[in-house]
């Protein structure tokens, strides 16, 4: 039985020591941070844009400033690149000034997969439900309203801020993903309005055994590239062997199967959002705007730089 002696002595060493191991920790991370800051600086994908990270009860809040410029080629001069950067990217201590969005690390574990390239950040951040807990969670400060703009903003950013390569390269393995609706995920790219994706399912593995998972609002497209596997797409099961894709259309249910001892595995492209069509709107009538804003904006181009698609 300890002491009142030794509890004293227990409590006052961790008083001392705590303090600097939190500190020592919050300087890791600090630097693992500004590391990302400084490869966004020449990143052409980096967004004007400014966002919050908590790594536990620590904040940061990044400013980010995209630099491009416009020049013209061609012999007529009728075309118009780019360049990009150095972009102005800060990093600073504490929450931003005013409320925004911002990264939610479930601990500085999270920080230092995504670092090492164990998990892609769109991987850690993957979930089945919108209940699910993930490593890297997308989140609005009180007094922020978040919208889809929010939501596209946040996924470039997402895709593009925590890869630190000038070629971004993502490797999938078994030991790389983490679980997801059933199967074993890599995150390769996600958008807005697409989500790609590796998947990987076991010997006895199903992907969208739940009922409320076996069917949704938007497409899906599913490229098998190796092992063999069963799907019940509609009413029907298929064999599933390499070589092979299958298009998924709006609630048209697919269940995925392995009874073989190889892995199966595939791609997987996921068009769209479920929760941005659970109101109301149908992806056939979101896809009829985006034609109709793609009309405007092509006509917006034209008016203020000329025709850029005369060959």
């Amino acid at each position: 039985m300890k002491t009142s002696a030794s509890i004293f002595l227990y409590a006052v060493f961790y008083l001392l020591v705590y303090p600097l191991q939190s500190q020592e920790n919050k300087n890791e991370n600090n630097t693992i941070l500004q590391s990302f800051v400084e490869s966004y600086k020449t990143d052409p994908m980096a967004r004007s844009v400014t966002f919050g990270i908590a790594v536990g009860d620590d904040w940061w809040h990044v400013i980010s400033e995209r630099k491009e410029e416009g020049y013209k080629v061609g012999k007529k001069k009728q075309y118009t690149f780019h360049n990009y950067g150095p972009n102005e990217v800060t990093l600073h201590q504490g929450k931003p000034k005013e409320p925004t969005w911002y990264f939610k690390f479930a601990d500085a574990s999270v920080l230092e997969k995504i670092d090492s390239k164990v998990w892609t950040a769109s991987t850690a951040n993957a979930r089945s439900t919108a209940a699910d807990k993930v490593g890297l969670d997308i989140l609005s400060m009180d007094g922020f309203q978040y919208t889809q703009k929010t939501d596209a903003v946040s996924y470039q950013v997402l895709e593009h801020f925590w890869k630190k390569d000038a070629i971004e390269i993502t490797r999938f393995t078994r030991d790389n993903t983490l679980p997801s609706h059933g199967a074993e995920l890599v995150s390769l790219y996600t958008m807005k309005d697409k989500r790609i994706g590796w998947f990987t399912l076991g010997t006895d593995e199903t992907a969208n055994a739940d009922r409320r998972l076996d069917k949704g609002q938007v497409p899906n497209l599913m490229i098998f590239t190796k092992g063999k596997g069963k799907g019940l797409f509609g009413e029907e099961e298929f064999d599933i062997e390499p070589g092979m894709s299958v298009f998924i259309g709006p609630y048209v249910k697919h269940v995925i199967y392995n009874p073989y001892e190889e892995p199966l595995e595939g791609i997987l492209v996921l068009f769209g959002d479920n929760i941005d069509f659970a109101k109301g709107q149908s992806y056939l009538e979101f896809l009829e705007k985006e034609s109709d804003f793609l009309e405007s904006n092509e006509k917006n181009v034209r008016d203020s730089s000329g025709d850029l698609s005369s060959n």
